[in-house]
C-alpha cells in the first residue's frame, strides 16, 4: 500500500525552485531518508507534506488523498514534527501532551493512557512533570516526537530530527526511531544532511540537492564495502587478493570490496600479516560514494 505519493511537485518562489518536479513513493511500514546538503530542498517537501505550504503545481497524496484538496482527511493519521520544537516554558511535558492529546479529540481516559504509553517508550519519566523551559534540547526533541506519536499516527514526518544533538543523544534518538519503525510498523519520513544517520536509519535514501531528486537507492546496510586508513600509504599488491578487490585509492585511506565468502575480520587479520598497520577502518556501502558522486 502507498502512504505518500509525490507527483511532479514544485515549489517556486519567484525565479527560484526550491522542489522541482519531484516524484517520491513511500510504501506503508518503510523507513525513508531524505538526504542532501542545507537549502537541497528537504524541508520544502516535508512541508508540503503536512500542508504548512503550498505546492507552486504538482500534487502530494497520503493515503490516496490530495494534501491540499482535503488537508484534514490526509493528514488525520499523520504525527509530523516539522521545524525546531518550542514550548511554553511554564508548562510542564505532562500538560503539554495533555493539550495536544485534547486537540486531537482525545477522552481523559485516552489522554491518560497516551502520556504513560509515550512517557515509558520515549524514556521522559524523569522530566515529563518539570517545566519545558529547563529542558535540554535533546528532552525539548523527545518532548517534541511525543506530540507527533499522540494518538498513534500510521506516519511519522520527522525534519531532521536529531539537529543540534550531542552524539549520544543522536545515538538514543536514532535507536528510538528504528523502534518506532521496526516494532511498531510506522512509516517514517525524515530528511538528514548526515550520510551517517542516513545509512543507519532507513530502508531507502533519496539524495535531493537544488530541489532535485538526484538518486533514490535502497539500503543495503549489510555490506561488504569497508574504508580502512593506514599509516602509510602501501603498495597496491599487497592489499589485494582473489578475495579483496581496491576499488578506491586516495593515498593513505582505500575503499576496499570483500568477496561475501570471508568477513571484515579476515580482511584486518590479511593486512596485519602484512604488516599494514592500520590507523582506521569502518564498514561504508555505496550510499555515501553515490553522495559525494553527485553533491559538489
Amino acid at each position: 500500500m502507498m502512504e505518500l505519493e509525490a507527483a511532479n511537485l514544485s515549489k517556486k518562489y519567484g525565479n527560484f525552485y526550491a522542489l522541482q518536479d519531484f516524484n517520491l513513493d513511500v510504501h506503508k511500514g518503510e523507513c525513508v531518508a531524505l538526504l542532501g546538503p542545507n537549502g537541497a530542498g528537504k524541508s520544502t517537501l516535508l512541508k508540503i507534506s503536512t500542508n504548512i505550504i503550498h505546492p507552486t503545481r504538482g500534487t502530494l497524496k497520503i493515503a490516496g488523498i490530495n494534501v491540499q484538496d482535503d488537508p484534514m482527511k490526509a493528514l488525520e493519521k499523520v504525527g509530523p514534527l516539522v521545524e525546531l520544537p518550542e514550548f511554553y516554558p511554564y508548562l510542564n511535558g505532562t500538560e503539554i501532551l495533555n493539550f495536544v492529546c485534547k486537540v486531537k479529540g482525545a477522552s481523559k481516559e485516552k489522554i491518560k493512557d497516551e502520556i504513560e504509553r509515550l512517557s515509558s517508550m520515549l524514556k521522559m519519566e524523569e522530566f515529563i512533570n518539570k517545566k519545558s523551559g529547563s529542558y535540554s534540547r535533546g528532552m525539548k526533541q523527545r518532548l517534541a516526537l511525543a506530540c507527533s506519536m499522540t494518538m498513534d499516527p500510521e506516519l511519522l514526518i520527522l525534519d531532521e530530527p536529531t539537529f543540534g544533538l550531542d552524539p549520544r543523544g543522536m545515538r538514543e534518538f536514532i535507536e528510538i526511531i528504528r523502534e518506532i519503525n521496526v516494532k511498531e510498523g510506522k512509516t517514517v519520513i525524515l530528511s538528514t544532511h548526515l550520510i551517517s544517520e542516513a545509512r543507519e536509519i532507513a530502508d531507502k535514501v533519496v539524495i535531493i540537492n537544488h530541489g532535485t531528486k538526484m538518486l533514490e537507492m535502497k539500503n543495503e546496510r549489510e555490506t561488504n564495502l569497508m574504508n580502512v586508513t593506514f599509516y602509510s600509504k602501501p603498495e597496491a599488491s599487497t592489499l589485494e587478493t582473489s578475495s579483496i578487490k581496491v576499488i578506491e585509492d586516495h593515498g593513505n585511506t582505500v575503499t576496499i570490496q570483500r568477496d561475501e565468502n570471508i568477513s571484515n575480520d579476515d580482511v584486518i587479520d590479511y593486512f596485519r600479516e602484512k604488516n599494514l598497520k592500520i590507523r582506521w577502518i569502518e564498514p561504508t556501502n555505496q550510499i555515501e560514494r553515490k553522495y559525494l558522486e553527485l553533491i559538489n
